[in-house]
């Protein structure tokens, strides 16, 4: 079984076929018990393959949750922007002549790219409006009122909570994924060795080892 050709679902495949076939047949496991792979140790083989199984089901979900996860931050990410850009040009023109209030709100300039300073930019655009009843009355002239200032605040503390679970999910998803290499390494090695000595065990029954090679 030439396993490191074969995908991953299908190497499993053919490893559950190769123990229930072990298993399932005594003369298999009579000839290979003589040389050390009795029932016994044919099922610690079972047992490197529940784990991978195991390991593949925990990493597929970790993967199905960040995906989620990735599309939740997508669209608060969208929402908020929309409100913060509605507020920053509306803010641009009620302030054009404060260069004070102008700098305090971060008003000119390009606007960050890395989502964690593009959310600071943010906070600190709303929270100094919120801070300032004055600037907060000049806005409310252009229908900006400082509930709208705390629903985008509100709605950037739940995009930074889904930008912390994505980073969360992605460490975790490197570490499922870590972990089930090893275990997939382990379950490699045990069916090179086991198909080494079934080979030798089962010599004068050549048919018995082809069924072991699904």
């Amino acid at each position: 079984m030439h396993f490191s050709k074969l995908s991953f679902d299908d190497f499993m495949v053919k490893v559950a076929g190769l123990i229930g076939n072990s298993l399932n047949e005594t003369r298999i496991v009579e000839a290979t018990g003589r040389f050390g792979y009795d029932e016994t140790r044919i099922k610690e083989g079972e047992m490197f393959y529940r784990k991978v199984k195991q390991f593949n089901d925990a990493q597929e979900k970790v993967i199905q949750d960040k995906i989620k996860a990735h599309e939740e931050r997508k669209k608060l990410h969208n929402l908020v922007r929309k409100q913060y850009m509605k507020m920053l040009q509306i803010a641009r023109i009620a302030f054009d002549k404060d260069i004070i209030i102008s700098k305090a709100l971060q008003l000119e300039g390009p606007r960050e790219t890395k989502l964690d300073d593009w959310m600071n930019q943010v906070s600190v655009f709303g929270n100094r409006l919120l801070g300032e009843e004055r600037w907060i009355s000049v806005l409310k002239k252009y229908g900006i009122s400082k509930k709208d200032v705390a629903t985008l605040l509100s709605d950037l503390d739940k995009l930074r909570a889904k930008a912390l679970e994505c980073e969360k999910l992605k460490n975790e998803s490197k570490n499922q994924t870590a972990v089930k290499r090893k275990k997939v390494k382990e379950l490699q090695e045990w069916v090179s060795d086991y198909l080494k000595i079934a080979k030798i065990a089962l010599d004068e029954q050549p048919e018995l080892f082809r069924r072991l090679r699904v």
